[in-house]
């Protein structure tokens, strides 16, 4: 069975996504979304979506997108208050991980958040 390892919150403190010990990104119904591949974050579609470093997950253009509860970055937009965690369902089997192509180039780092707008719909 899978562990959780801890939890990404969007902008407004809000608990979106978990993350599990095999480093899937999860949603809190168990759907899987992403997986983290050493700082890159892929869909399951073979396509880099981001970056991750100081546990902040960044943009393909250094914006920050969602955090983690103990970000190291220093550079990082002012960080809201927390909100409750929904409870965690079961969790899907992972998919196929696919062959992985080259990563892009990493960004500057921002102070500022991304656009990015995260919905089951983005699958």
């Amino acid at each position: 069975m899978e562990q959780e390892i801890d939890v990404f919150y969007n902008r407004y403190w809000k608990p979106i996504l978990r993350l599990l010990n095999d480093w899937r990104l999860v949603w809190f119904n168990g759907h899987n979304y992403y997986f983290i591949d050493n700082d890159a974050v892929y869909n399951y579609q073979w396509q880099q979506v981001w970056w991750i470093w100081g546990w902040l997950i960044r943009d393909l253009s250094g914006n920050v997108f969602v955090f983690w509860e103990r970000v190291t970055d220093n550079v990082k937009p002012f960080l809201p208050f927390k909100q409750f965690k929904p409870f965690a369902s079961f969790v899907q089997f992972p998919p196929y991980k696919p062959y992985l192509p080259y990563k892009k180039l990493k960004p500057l780092p921002s102070f500022s958040w991304s656009n990015y707008k995260l919905t089951q719909d983005d699958e």
